[in-house]
């Protein structure tokens, strides 16, 4: 494509520069957007000299929830750098591994996080740009368009979790991220009236794309440092029409409604549910709370982008369904032999996508495995219905989904076998109500050596990031398995899961 999608922004900077784009709630500041693009040039500016690392010119961004968070984003493709978001909820070890692997040059961050990002570019020999330090001219000169021949160029890489227990860089294209946002647009009825909420981390590729999405199209985004049940209720109520909200979110806001006596919420028109999969009584519950909105549900992947897509409606709800390939997606369920499945039978589901991510940074081999027959591969099994609509009713991958965030068992258990008084130890996720699920490990301890719950938890906290600990610790004297010797995780989720043995 001709245009990246900073210069996207720069066009509707362009037209409206006085229209309001960015506010950040809790006393953050407001900008137009002629603000907010000449915020792009200077961020930009300050990173422009990142050098050329194995991987190409990369600058991670380690920053709190606010405008620079999601202007880093088009200020690095400004640059001729890629973008590689880091989760601020990490650990200090598992920041310095995403900056190691990407070999990113300059770690931009701020607030509470310049610490850590100092700490850790001491240790990998990247350069620190604190935004704080970076100033906003107060003029800059008119962007050139379509000149920048940065469609096919790297433009983000989003660190998932690892089967393998390390994390690997998603690559995305400037051209495959702009029509992906362009998609979620349309699909979504994005226009230039909308208030976007973001009640979500900006490091996640859905937060930060969708913000670009209403930015790009002359919106106004309306940034939560941190998301609270109170001032997101307080802002779809008055202020906001669309939102994506994780169901851990959407559990939070019903307890407040609930809590203040179930007042009218007139602002809200848009609801985008995903990321876990919801009751159907919290379905219906936000068609209830949410009467002036649309409640939809989109499932996708990492590596596959959004693929599905369903507007609720009351008398066609099904349990497990995330609706319909959207335009752009072909998705194909496969059976255990490769082969695509009929309507009713399990599979795991992969989609050919207008979209989709370029592979893995520096890992060709994980990524020729993530494809099938041209297709990228979710590890999740889908059922299709006589209807069209695909349902999720399983993981393939070893996965555990907490309040929206993927963690990888094999993640959780490489840090707690590092512990010195741990034999063996396996990870699952247990039921919970307003989590989805919650880490939980049961571990085997060394001949003749104490294990402590609250020792070992303590532990992983110093390594991994605080979602990822596991809330739940049981000391046991072996591991189930089967025959073969392998660990049985169902048996551990009988056992241990509310109503087991």
């Amino acid at each position: 494509m001709r245009l990246t999608i900073a210069e996207s922004f720069a066009v509707r900077a362009l037209s409206h520069p006085d229209r309001i784009a960015i506010e950040v709630l809790d006393g953050g500041p407001s900008l137009t957007y002629a603000e907010a693009w000449r915020r792009v040039v200077a961020l930009a500016g300050a990173v422009e000299g990142v050098a050329e690392g194995r991987h190409g010119r990369m600058v991670g961004l380690l920053l709190p929830n606010g405008a620079d968070a999601i202007l880093a984003f088009l200020a690095c493709q400004v640059a001729g750098a890629a973008a590689v978001p880091i989760n601020s909820r990490l650990a200090g070890p598992e920041v310095a591994f995403v900056m190691e692997d990407s070999a990113a040059g300059i770690i931009l961050t701020g607030g509470e996080f310049s610490e850590t990002a100092t700490a850790v570019a001491a240790e990998t020999g990247a350069g620190v740009v604190r935004v704080e330090e970076v100033a906003t001219p107060t003029a800059v000169p008119r962007p050139l368009l379509g000149e920048a021949g940065r469609g096919a160029a790297p433009c983000v890489v989003g660190y998932t979790s690892g089967t393998t227990g390390f994390p690997k860089g998603a690559l995305y294209s400037n051209d495959h991220y702009l029509t992906a946002i362009m998609r979620w647009g349309w699909e979504f009825g994005l226009t230039a009236e909308q208030v976007m909420l973001v009640p979500g981390p900006l490091f996640h590729l859905s937060y930060a794309g969708l913000s670009m999405a209403c930015l790009c199209i002359g919106g106004r985004v309306r940034i939560m440092p941190e998301f609270a049940a109170d001032q997101a209720l307080d802002e779809l109520s008055h202020r906001c029409s669309h939102a994506f909200l994780v169901p851990s979110m959407t559990t939070m806001v019903a307890e407040e409604w609930q809590r203040r006596g179930q007042p009218p919420i007139d602002s809200f028109r848009f609801m985008i549910s995903s990321g876990a999969p919801g009751p159907l009584s919290l379905t219906e519950q936000s068609m209830r709370m949410f009467h002036n909105a649309q409640v939809t549900e989109a499932y996708g992947w990492t590596e596959g982008g959004w693929v599905t897509f369903e507007v609720k409606r009351p008398e066609t709800l099904l349990a497990h369904s995330v609706g319909w390939p959207t335009m752009g997606n072909e998705v194909a369920v496969f059976d255990e032999a490769g082969e695509p499945c009929e309507v009713g039978q399990a599979g795991e589901v992969g989609v050919k996508s207008l979209t989709h991510f370029d592979g893995y940074l520096g890992k060709p081999e994980a990524t020729e495995a993530v494809w099938h027959r041209g297709y990228v591969m979710s590890g999740d099994v889908g059922i299709w219905q006589p209807d069209g609509r695909l349902c999720i009713v399983d993981r393939k991958k070893d996965m555990i989904i907490s309040g929206g965030e993927n963690i990888y068992t094999a993640e959780v258990e490489r840090i707690v076998h590092e512990h010195p008084a741990v034999l063996e130890a396996a990870v699952v996720g247990l039921p919970d109500e307003r989590w989805g699920e919650v880490v939980t490990a049961m571990v085997v301890a060394r001949p003749g050596q104490a294990l402590a719950a609250d020792d070992l938890e303590a532990f992983c906290r110093e390594r991994l990031a605080g979602y990822k600990v596991p809330r739940r610790i049981e000391v046991v004297a072996e591991l189930p398995r089967n025959p073969m010797g392998k660990v049985q995780k169902f048996r551990i989720v009988e056992e241990l899961a509310p109503g087991g043995d």
